[in-house]
């Protein structure tokens, strides 16, 4: 993934905004610098993925806010099949 940055020139990244470890540790290893890990605002997290992004934090994946144990995350659901055709897309 770092590749294309080099072939651009990018030797630095003020603001990274992914959560994602992976990509942050390519992109450092490969030499480009992040000077800030900005994380995804809590009102951007559609309801309908909480599940699968509070399962990426506890992975590891990078935020700021809430790391849940895995009794809480046991607990945490997703929206149901009641009202599913009122979900705007």
């Amino acid at each position: 993934m770092p590749d294309i940055l080099h072939w651009l020139g990018i030797k630095k990244i003020d603001r990274m905004l992914s959560m994602s470890n992976m990509k942050h540790d390519a992109i450092v290893d490969s030499g480009i610098k992040i000077l800030e890990r900005v994380p995804i605002p809590e009102d951007m997290i559609p309801d309908d993925s909480r599940v699968e992004i509070d399962a990426k934090i506890n992975a590891g994946y990078f935020t700021t806010g809430k790391q849940y144990t895995m009794d809480e995350l046991a607990q945490v659901r997703g929206r149901g099949w009641e009202k599913w055709e009122d979900v705007t897309h």
